[in-house]
């Protein structure tokens, strides 16, 4: 089994690391700036060695993933390749364009490093089926597409304010969700129609301000939605995603074609419906190889699938294929130039 290490508490303690598992992979290291969260996070999942300097992870491991907030990811994900491992870095790519074009300036100087970013969605089983009908012109020529991704995740006032209220820090919901949207619009569309390019774009706050740790108020400068509006080629796209639902979250993505519509929702189920016909469930099943407790969270069962894959890339087997679906340092770096673009045009 390859060996892997990980840099960040959250994210990781609440899915990617049980999912890893989950997938075979051996998590031989942790690190975390909180002495007591690393230790005691390292402890849940039987994770031996742990510490607050990220730096010794890349003494004891393989493969290296940042799950870190964005500002960090640039020192960190250059240390881990000049380092000589392999990468598997969170979205957004890094705090900005300059950033990511920094790390794939370095990333391109070690060819034979494996260099990802985790949008794992791609490897679902519904959104691997959409790409397939897709590409084979299974609903015509593409017209319009739309996504719409709503939580309640930011309506609780009592959120105390952390990195996820600071765009300094790379916090708010476009680049945390809108990411993947965004990079699930590229996968699925742009060999079709051509790259996307936004034209107007609107971010939001749910509350002006928060209470620190300290119990201080400070003003929330990151955002909780966003609304945009974008073309590729002649194809017309709105993307709406907020965490401001007091209902049921909603999670779709609808391509509309001169032929059919496809409809995927929560990225797990998939739907087709013919010119003038109904939709119906074009089903499909997530492997076995997924346990129960993870089936009906995209992104942790996204992450057993990318896991499963990465044992097959780089362990005995060295099934390079395994990973066809996977976001490279490219796609994360095309991904932030969308973001950043966003942010210039809500401004």
């Amino acid at each position: 089994m390859i060996k892997v290490g990980i840099i960040g508490t959250g994210w990781a303690d609440r899915v990617q690391i049980p999912a890893f598992k989950a997938a075979g992979l051996d998590i031989v290291g942790l690190a975390g700036r909180d002495k007591a969260k690393t230790a005691r996070v390292a402890a849940a999942h039987g994770i031996a060695f742990h510490t607050t300097d990220w730096r010794e992870l890349l003494e004891v491991c393989d493969l290296v993933s940042v799950t870190s907030p964005p500002a960090l990811h640039q020192e960190q994900a250059i240390a881990v390749l000049e380092a000589g491992k392999h990468l598997l870095c969170e979205k957004p790519l890094a705090l900005n364009m300059a950033e990511a074009q920094l790390i794939c300036q370095v990333a391109e100087r070690y060819p034979e490093r494996l260099a990802l970013v985790d949008h794992q969605l791609r490897f679902l089983p519904a959104r691997r089926k959409a790409k397939e009908l897709i590409d084979s012109g299974a609903i015509g020529r593409i017209i319009a597409v739309t996504v719409r991704t709503t939580s309640g995740s930011r309506m609780n006032p009592r959120e105390p304010f952390n990195w996820w209220s600071d765009a300094a820090q790379g916090g708010g919901i476009l680049g945390a969700i809108g990411s993947h949207a965004l990079d699930g619009i590229r996968w699925l569309l742009e060999p079709h129609c051509g790259p996307i390019e936004l034209t107007g774009a609107v971010l939001g706050r749910t509350y002006p301000t928060r209470l620190d740790a300290s119990g201080n108020a400070r003003e929330v400068t990151a955002d909780d939605i966003a609304a945009l509006v974008f073309r590729l080629g002649e194809v017309v796209g709105t993307l709406l995603v907020h965490g401001a639902a007091l209902d049921e979250a909603v999670d779709l993505l609808t391509v509309r074609g001169e032929r059919g519509t496809l409809v995927i929702d929560q990225s797990l189920k998939l739907y087709l419906g013919k010119r003038r016909g109904p939709l119906k469930e074009y089903v499909t099943r997530l492997p076995e190889l997924v346990p129960n407790r993870f089936r009906a969270n995209p992104f942790a069962a996204g992450s057993v699938l990318l896991g499963l894959a990465l044992s097959e890339a780089l362990g005995n087997r060295r099934e390079l294929s395994a990973l066809s679906p996977a976001a490279r340092l490219a796609d994360g770096l095309a991904v932030q130039r969308l973001l950043d673009q966003a942010r210039h045009l809500a401004r």
